[in-house]
């Protein structure tokens, strides 16, 4: 049967790999945090474009004006597509993270309760053998004093 040692060694090997785990799991909701940010800049740039777009609509804006506007609406566009693209593909390397360190953090607390279950274990049987040794001792006693 395997000792407790040998459980701790393999919990502690299981607590370095759900450390690690943590630590991409970390890297990457920055990475996630960072592309996110850029998606709302972007959202926000095309936002005040697309309102001086409208501005100069109602005004009397020339038409190279609103062609420019145009354009730049379209470019902000496409690049928001692109970061969206980032976005989903970094949420989906964030969420393979999470998983992996969930599944850290269970292989973690299986060994802390197999540990715990020897510990257990190994005290009650400690305390068996004592009651043990205590009734031998007390009839021997018993032994030796009812025979004077």
């Amino acid at each position: 049967m395997t000792t407790v040692k040998a459980f701790h060694k393999i919990l502690n090997h299981q607590e370095r790999l759900k450390n690690q785990a943590y630590l991409d799991y970390q890297e990457a909701v920055n990475a996630f945090e960072l592309i996110a940010e850029q998606l709302y800049q972007l959202l926000y740039k095309k936002e005040q474009v697309e309102k001086e777009y409208n501005y100069y609509l109602t005004s009397s804006g020339t038409v190279t004006t609103l062609a420019t506007h145009y354009a730049f609406i379209e470019q902000i566009k496409q690049k928001i597509y692109e970061v969206e693209m980032e976005v989903n593909r970094k949420r989906s390397i964030m969420e393979q993270k999470q998983q992996k360190l969930t599944s850290a953090h269970v292989e973690v607390k299986k060994y802390e309760k197999i540990i715990e279950n020897k510990q257990k274990r190994a005290e009650l049987k400690v305390k068996y053998l004592e009651n043990q040794t205590m009734d031998e001792l007390s009839s021997r006693q018993h032994f030796n004093y009812g025979n004077r």
